[in-house]
C-alpha cells in the first residue's frame, strides 16, 4: 500500500524560515558607520525596534592591536561578527540558521566588511 501526499506551496516567491527572517530585517535596516562605545568608528546595522527606537548591531571595525580579537573573526586587521554566534564567537544570530540563510548572511557580512575597509582606507 502506497500513500501519496500532495503539497501545494502557496508562499512561492517568499523565503521562509530564517532566510525570510533575515530578509525582513535587511529590508528595513541600513548600514551606518558611527563611533562605538570605545570611541572608535565601527560599522553597525541600524534597525527600527518594536519600541520605536533604533537598534545598532555591531558588524565590524578596525582591529586595535592592543586589544584581543577574542569573540570575533579577524580578517586583514579588521574584526567582524560571524553569521551564527556561539559561546566563543559573536554572531549576527544567536540561533541556528538554515544553510541558505547562513550563506546569505555571510555574503552580507563580507560585503559590509568590504565597504567598511574601503571607507577606512580612503577616509583616513
Amino acid at each position: 500500500m502506497k500513500n501519496l501526499i500532495e503539497i501545494k506551496i502557496e508562499c512561492k516567491g517568499d523565503a521562509v524560515g530564517t532566510l525570510g527572517w533575515f530578509n525582513s530585517i535587511i529590508e528595513k535596516s541600513e548600514l551606518v558607520i558611527k563611533n562605538s562605545k570605545k570611541g572608535s568608528p565601527a560599522m553597525f546595522l541600524k534597525t527600527p525596534q518594536k519600541n520605536g527606537e533604533m537598534g545598532h548591531e555591531f558588524i565590524c571595525e578596525k582591529w586595535n592591536v592592543s586589544e584581543s580579537p577574542d569573540g570575533y573573526k579577524l580578517v586583514n586587521d579588521f574584526i567582524c561578527i560571524v553569521p551564527e554566534g556561539d559561546y566563543y564567537m559573536q554572531g549576527f544570530s544567536d540561533y541556528p540558521l538554515t544553510p541558505a540563510c547562513k550563506i546569505k548572511v555571510q555574503e552580507f557580512l563580507d560585503s559590509a566588511l568590504e565597504k567598511y575597509q574601503e571607507w577606512w582606507n580612503n577616509d583616513k
